[in-house]
């Protein structure tokens, strides 16, 4: 249960307040999950905002895209709004401030305002009369280069408190809106109060880089006479790349090509982690382990996947050679091995019949394994037997050795005799193919793409489905080509 102050089963009402400049990602899933199990657990309302009153951060995609994401992460919100809609909503409360007396209508340039904030002098708008202000409020539906702003105390400690601004006039057109006209935007701190208090918001969770923004929206709700919300801060979730959050940083990626959307296997937004094999429920279950503290604390990836593997453990094994090269085994037996499809699980087997022609099978071996070895080197194909290297030559792949007897396992017949288990101690094992019978892929890590070969049976794989490569790591079927399947890299 996450306790939070002054809650009454039935009558919390919470929001989820994202801007659609971009697709949402780990650290929106935060807010998103916890604000999500709030009204879940106390029986209240998920309000869905989206505050897309700065023109110049809107992505259209991003509209659609944001739902998506929260259906995809469990988020049921009972009702949506969009701010764009509720302009005159705001404009109408930013005069009522002008009216009282607590706001007022500047153009001064931002430098030449900076510095009598700095100096605690007052603007020369400041001291105009209510009459005037009203004035040159109507002027911003007409003339560029206006903003209201909230009036404070000059003094204050804190200078992005003194006198910040609540309402802008600007040409720029909305994505949305195709608006051609000058139109006055809301700043974030009037239409979040704005909508906090007409919504019903009881409880306002949020990080502490938000304490700001809430010392702010408290003028606005002291100057109306409203009963403030109950402000939550949790901890600051900083996560060690930026670049893989980032929005702006993300759209230049991939307007440059460094990225192939925003479900890039490098990024960390909801879609990459998604098309990467992430269970929902993991990353709900983390969100929900970090609770509200008002500890800061850093994104663990690890800790994520610790969550993940729990849903994933039980997925199908099957061998990948990545980088493959050749390795040709003389006197070799007629052999059939089968390997489970699981070590723990009783899914059945995977099955090898190796059919040596005159007495040699080739096999495909990964080509770091084939570098380490050296003429007269034991060493042991994974679960199968043993083999004795007798020439080696990596970069034509020429590896030539020969079948040891009597070291073939417990997975393994040679006509109709199984093997025995045996322990093989300071032996290299190495994973191994059919040379003939297998099927080219490609995976899809952070930083790079692994391209090798995989079991033939995966061809009968469906998309999406996940699947472990012993000693590679978990990946996600992506794409099911004619002679490939390409991978996305889930976890280790």
């Amino acid at each position: 249960m996450i306790e939070i102050p002054n809650a009454e089963k039935g009558k919390v009402v919470v929001r989820f307040a994202p801007n659609p400049s971009g697709y949402l990602h780990i650290g929106h899933a935060r807010a998103a999950v916890l604000n999500d199990e709030i009204a879940k657990q106390y029986n209240g309302k998920l309000i869905l905002r989206i505050e897309d009153t700065d023109p110049g951060r809107v992505d259209e995609e991003a509209y659609s895209a944001i739902e998506y994401d929260l259906k995809w992460l469990g988020v049921e919100w009972d009702m949506k709004i969009i701010q764009s809609d509720r302009l005159m909503t705001y404009e109408n409360f930013a005069e009522q401030l002008i009216e009282q007396g607590n706001a007022y209508v500047c153009n001064c340039e931002q430098e030449k305002f900076r510095a009598l904030k700095s100096g605690k002098m007052p603007c020369p708008h400041r001291n105009l009369s209510i009459e005037e202000n009203l004035k040159n409020f109507e002027r911003m539906h007409t003339e560029d280069g206006w903003t209201v702003r909230i009036r404070t105390n000059l003094n204050e400690p804190n200078p992005s408190l003194v006198d910040f601004p609540l309402l802008r006039a600007s040409k720029e057109i909305h994505p949305r809106l195709k608006n051609k006209n000058l139109t006055l935007y809301p700043l974030m701190n009037l239409s979040v109060a704005v909508d906090d208090h007409l919504l019903g918001i009881t409880h306002v969770l949020r990080g502490k880089d938000h304490l700001t923004n809430t010392e702010k929206q408290k003028f606005i709700y002291k100057y109306f006479g409203w009963n403030e919300p109950n402000f939550i801060h949790y901890g600051i979730m900083s996560i060690g790349s930026e670049g893989k959050i980032s929005k702006s940083e993300i759209k230049k990626g991939i307007d440059e090509g460094k990225f192939i959307g925003w479900d890039d296997v490098n990024l960390l937004t909801l879609r990459a982690l998604k098309r990467r094999g992430i269970n929902p429920q993991a990353i709900r279950n983390y969100m929900l382990n970090l609770g509200i503290k008002d500890v800061d604390i850093e994104f663990s990836e690890e800790a994520l996947y610790f969550e993940n593997k729990k849903f994933i453990e039980s997925s199908f094994r099957y061998f990948f050679i990545e980088d493959p090269v050749g390795l040709t085994i003389e006197n070799f037996p007629n052999m059939l091995v089968k390997f489970p499809l699981h070590k723990e699980h009783t899914y059945g087997f995977r099955t090898f019949n190796l059919v040596p022609e005159n007495n040699k099978i080739g096999l495909l071996i990964q080509k770091s394994d084939g570098k380490k070895l050296k003429e007269g080197d034991e060493i042991r194909l994974m679960n199968t037997c043993n083999v004795r290297i007798k020439k080696t030559d990596v970069t034509t792949g020429n590896i030539v050795a020969d079948y040891v007897e009597d070291s073939h396992g417990p997975m393994v017949e040679i006509n109709g005799k199984k093997g025995e288990k045996k322990k093989f101690h300071n032996i290299l094992k190495v994973l191994w193919l059919p040379e003939k019978e297998n099927l080219p892929v490609k995976i899809y890590l952070p930083k790079r793409t692994a391209a090798g070969v995989c079991e033939l049976v995966c061809k009968n794989l469906k998309e999406n489905a996940l699947i472990q490569f012993e000693t590679f790591g978990f990946c996600r079927v992506d794409k099911i080509k004619d002679n490939m399947i390409e991978f996305y890299f889930t976890q280790r």
